[in-house]
């Protein structure tokens, strides 16, 4: 990594944050408006981190990392059918309603111009990722690394490139294991008490202020270890380096320790 990198990273993700402030929706699906750039610093941090350890371009998955969420906030709430199952694409992904932005700048401009509506962000990010990396004179071979890098960082195969599982690694950890993901978890929760006590025309603050330490009880003591037990079980198997499998061991081990 040079400076000139330094800079053009730290001008990318300037750009990501301005994209993310496009959009007016406090929460949608899993996330809430602030989290998605701080999701990419963390990712970055951690993928570079896990480049560094497998032997994988650095420089390269710094760009990837930076710009692997760059159209996330196009997903909308997941559509499900008739009965009540989520809708899947062609390759087995979740299908999102597209969600346009309140306002526009130069990545609104490249996803409209490539006619990406209705594409998962991981496909939709690699195009723009590619364009905007073109714009500012990269070499076709780093090029093509990022955004393939992008594309799988969803989901990750065996054969996927280096660059491309150590991203998927790192965003899957920050997603869903450690005090990142535990916080995640408490806000989500939280979230969807608000809503099921509103539906009622009920207010879960009041509830919350009145029955804190049974909610904590219930919380703490027997949902968290479960969530904990099943990200062991259903995400660390699925990694795609032993870095990562790594990291996230000595994450859940640091959980269970809490």
């Amino acid at each position: 990594m040079t400076h000139t990198d330094d800079r053009t990273i730290a001008e990318l993700d300037a750009l990501v944050e301005e994209t993310y402030l496009l959009w007016d929706e406090e929460w949608v699906g899993f996330s809430w408006r602030n989290y998605t750039h701080e999701h990419v610093r963390r990712v970055r941090g951690l993928s570079t981190t896990l480049a560094g350890v497998e032997g994988a371009d650095k420089r390269l998955v710094a760009y990837a990392a930076t710009l692997h969420d760059v159209t996330k906030s196009y997903d909308g709430e997941i559509l499900t059918g008739p009965d009540g199952k989520r809708v899947l694409d062609e390759n087995g992904f979740w299908r999102n309603a597209t969600l346009p932005p309140a306002r526009r700048n130069v990545v609104t401009d490249i996803y409209d111009r490539l006619g990406l509506s209705g594409t998962v962000h991981h496909a939709s990010g690699g195009q723009v990722a590619r364009v905007l990396l073109e714009a500012r004179g990269f070499d076709a071979d780093l090029i093509h690394g990022v955004e393939t890098a992008i594309i799988e960082h969803l989901i990750a195969k065996p054969d996927s490139t280096l660059a491309g599982r150590c991203l998927y690694d790192a965003d899957t950890i920050d997603a869903n294991i450690g005090m990142p993901a535990f916080y995640r978890n408490i806000q989500i929760s939280l979230r969807n008490q608000d809503v099921q006590y509103a539906a009622r025309g009920e207010h879960f603050p009041t509830w919350l202020d009145e029955n804190l330490a049974h909610f904590l009880q219930g919380y703490l003591r027997e949902r968290i270890p479960t969530w904990i037990e099943s990200k062991a079980q259903d995400f660390v198997p699925k990694l795609m380096t032993d870095a990562g499998k790594a990291v996230a061991t000595a994450r859940l081990d640091r959980l269970r320790s809490a």
